[in-house]
């Protein structure tokens, strides 16, 4: 439970800005038809962990913490704005490109 206490909505947005960038860095250049695949999806994946991470734990904060006031909403308005602006577009991709991973590698 100690881990899940030190993972933050500060240390989970650092990392998945840098991968959502990444992401965008390396979406032409994939495309471009250069082997970059892992290394996209690794960038994806991060982002859209981090992103559902910040998700959850504003989620988890809101239920837990009700009486704090109307003062945090607007940083909590920015965490979800953060979270969503980090998960939607690479679970998109992700999800158009794990199907053909799959059949390439004969799992479906």
């Amino acid at each position: 439970m100690r881990g899940l206490r030190a993972w933050t909505i500060g240390r989970a947005a650092g990392p998945g800005a840098l991968a959502g960038l990444t992401a965008l860095i390396l979406w032409p250049i994939y495309a471009a038809g250069f082997d970059i695949l892992p290394l996209f999806l690794i960038a994806l994946a991060t982002s859209a962990f981090c992103g559902l991470s910040v998700l959850v734990i504003t989620l988890v904060d809101f239920a837990l913490h009700r009486r704090r006031g109307s003062r945090l909403w607007p940083i909590r308005a920015f965490d979800i704005v953060l979270g969503l602006t980090l998960a939607v577009p690479s679970l998109a991709e992700l999800r158009l490109l794990l199907p053909d991973l799959l059949l390439a590698a004969g799992l479906l």
